[in-house]
């Protein structure tokens, strides 16, 4: 999973304040913002947030037309008296959390973007019109996986009359597939009329053809801001990894049979990220990272289990970190990827694991 989208959250020294909000209408939201919002503002103060970082937070709470009106869910980020990052949830957060800390707790945020998986969901609709003829309105959104539940994608829409549609499904899946090549689409969830699905079917190659899925339920309206299917794309995403991930996963397990190129346990897995060498960090999920702390310094190498650890790296000064915070920070830092993997399907020690950098090959003598 990339983890660009961190990188605004970075870019500026602590601490920050950071709050996990149920902003879901079961949650209690109201004209004046989240019901949590007030033990959680009262919870920074007493932590040593100052009143400008902690008014930032509470205007990105309050409700607007933005994706806090329908979210169930709201992390954001504040330092100095400024934002640093605030993002939808497609999930609340099973309890309001707050923390005033020097590395900012995004781990859980983060974990909520996996499995990341680029989709398209298409819903094909015949309609009758007087006389007998019919219309096939084929509606498109291509999106990420769970992104698109928060934000869902702007519909493309296409239609042709039953007559023409040959020629529309052809121009239908030239689209798909120039989609597939920009975007890397692992999936094509198709539903409707069968007879239009099928000649879309018939024009797709063959490798985009063996992404397809069908549904057979019957055609939904979809209203503004919706997504095709989001039900049913819940439970084809349910556990899955993406293709990326799953190579990385491979790969990691051939690199730890031979004692290559992966290692296991934070203690290693911080000794990796303080080196620069980390390629992917492998965390279990639900995590329990935050069980754990670690020592870190300012710059995002600056990490370890121990504060002597961070004496050669002439930290001027360290601080202790809950460890899934700080082992994001540094993996951002270097431009690593993340992969979320439940803990069933790869137990790791400690609950993390890490993927290392190819090393460059050694020229023979």
């Amino acid at each position: 999973m990339d983890l660009s989208f961190l990188r605004p959250l970075y870019a500026r020294p602590g601490p920050f304040a950071c709050a996990y909000l149920d902003v879901s209408e079961d949650g209690g939201r109201s004209r004046s913002g989240p019901a949590g919002w007030e033990q959680v503002r009262e919870r920074l103060v007493a932590e040593g947030a100052d009143v400008a970082t902690v008014g930032a937070l509470a205007h990105a709470v309050s409700p607007g037309d933005g994706p806090i009106a329908t979210s169930p869910g709201l992390a954001v980020f504040a330092a100095h008296g400024r934002l640093a990052l605030a993002e939808s949830l497609h999930e609340r957060p099973e309890h309001d959390r707050a923390t005033v800390t020097f590395v900012p707790d995004a781990m859980p945020l983060a974990l909520q973007h996996a499995p990341d998986i680029a989709f398209a969901a298409v819903q094909v609709r015949r309609v009758q019109e007087p006389g007998g003829a019919s219309q096939l309105v084929a509606e498109v959104q291509i999106g990420r996986w769970p992104a698109a539940r928060v934000t869902p994608p702007e519909p493309h829409m296409r239609q042709a009359a039953a007559g023409e549609w040959r020629q529309e499904a052809v121009a239908l899946a030239a689209e798909l597939t120039a989609a597939e090549d920009r975007h890397g689409i692992e999936l094509v969830v198709l539903s409707g009329d069968r007879w239009g699905c099928s000649v879309l079917r018939a024009a797709l190659p063959g490798r985009l053809d063996e992404r397809v899925v069908g549904l057979d339920i019957e055609p939904r309206a979809v209203g503004a801001g919706g997504l095709l299917f989001e039900e049913e794309l819940g439970y084809l995403f349910d556990g899955r990894l993406s293709a990326r991930d799953k190579h990385h996963v491979e790969r990691f397990l051939t690199e730890r049979a031979r004692q290559g190129e992966a290692v296991e346990g934070l203690t290693a897995t911080a000794g990796a990220l303080r080196e620069g060498a980390v390629a992917v960090l492998l965390v279990d999920t639900p995590q329990d990272l935050d069980r754990e702390r670690l020592w870190v310094g300012a710059a995002t190498r600056q990490l370890g289990v121990s504060q002597e650890v961070l004496a050669p790296l002439q930290a001027e000064a360290s601080w202790q970190v809950p460890a899934g915070a700080a082992v994001l920070r540094a993996l951002v830092g270097e431009g690593g990827e993340l992969v979320a993997v439940p803990r069933e399907e790869l137990p790791l020690a400690d609950g993390v694991g890490a993927l290392l950098r190819e090393r460059p090959r050694e020229r023979a003598a």
